[in-house]
């Protein structure tokens, strides 16, 4: 990161006359680096009148008698976030970076990332390590929890020294005190008591053990990122995995998630699309889809409520 500078008067320390002398007398040149005690110009055999750099930096400019000093700029650490292969390098702003596995994309995040291996929650729930003696196994981990996150979970992710929590949902109160966590916090579903659907549940847990990168970005109207988690798989094929198809029609047949409330988190297929548009018990007229859900449920939901499921 770029750093202030430092105008030294070099022409006026030495007390020559003209600004143009000053080249006489340099010792240094442009892009050199100094620490404090470098000399970047003298009056031989006259120790009283020299110049020392008293920084550690680089010289920028040497001008009308003045020696400009950029200090020592900062070094910023940017981890790539996952396991992968650069594939594009764009000048001055930063990497494309192409990994392989599984991502799950989330409804809100506390804005927090990390790295770790992803752990199911004990069968007693998140709840039941608060107290206990610290378990390695679960430490700088991200734990998978199909309840709804409570405060007693956030204490335990402290008290159990977690790197992060997925979770369902939490009530709306508990906003602040997810957002000052140190860990990650993702919820899949929002906010209220909605439990995790099966689907992702099922998907995540079946990567227990495997490394992970919980980046739990806050959703803002300004921004197009979701919180997601990615998983990297145990090995890498020979092969680019074809690219999805973002462009899919929805159609008959369609794996969905819908994402309202009382159905928000629910999975079912679409099976059947109504040209026009139905009027719903809220006033709405809306071009709906009527989706079988796996308890064989038939629910009519507007199309905006959907999201279609990716493989």
């Amino acid at each position: 990161m770029p750093s202030r500078y430092l105008i030294i008067e070099a022409a006026k320390v030495l007390r020559l006359k003209q600004a143009s002398d000053l080249t006489e007398y340099l010792r240094v040149s442009v892009g050199d680096g100094v620490n404090p005690k470098t000399v970047l110009a003298d009056v031989p055999k006259q120790r009283n009148r020299r110049v020392l750099a008293g920084i550690d930096g680089v010289v920028a400019d040497i001008n009308d008698g003045k020696i400009t000093l950029q200090i020592e700029p900062e070094s910023v650490e940017l981890e790539a976030g996952l396991d992968g292969q650069v594939i594009r390098i764009q000048q001055g702003q930063g990497v494309v970076i192409e990994t392989y596995g599984s991502v799950v994309q989330g409804a809100w995040g506390n804005n927090h990332r990390v790295i770790g291996t992803l752990r199911t929650e004990p069968s007693g729930g998140l709840e039941s390590m608060y107290g206990e003696d610290l378990d390695i196994q679960f430490r700088g981990t991200i734990v998978l929890t199909r309840r709804p996150l409570r405060q007693t979970g956030l204490d335990v992710m402290e008290d159990q020294n977690l790197g992060g929590i997925i979770a369902p949902s939490i009530d709306a109160d508990l906003i602040e005190a997810v957002l000052a966590a140190k860990g990650a916090v993702m919820l899949t579903e929002g906010f209220g008591s909605l439990r995790m659907s099966g689907l992702v549940y099922n998907m995540l847990n079946s990567f227990n053990g495997r490394q992970a990168t919980l980046e739990a970005v806050q959703p803002n109207r300004w921004q197009t990122r979701r919180p997601e988690v990615i998983v990297n798989p145990s090995g890498r094929g020979a092969s680019r995995a074809a690219r999805p198809n973002v462009n899919q029609a929805l159609a008959v047949g369609t794996n969905v998630r819908l994402t309202r409330i009382p159905h928000a988190g629910d999975v079912g297929t679409v099976v059947n699309l109504p040209k026009m548009p139905i009027l719903l018990e809220n006033g709405l007229k809306v071009l709906c889809a009527e989706v079988e859900s796996v308890t064989g449920e038939k629910i009519t939901v507007p199309l905006a409520n959907l999201e279609v499921f990716g493989r």
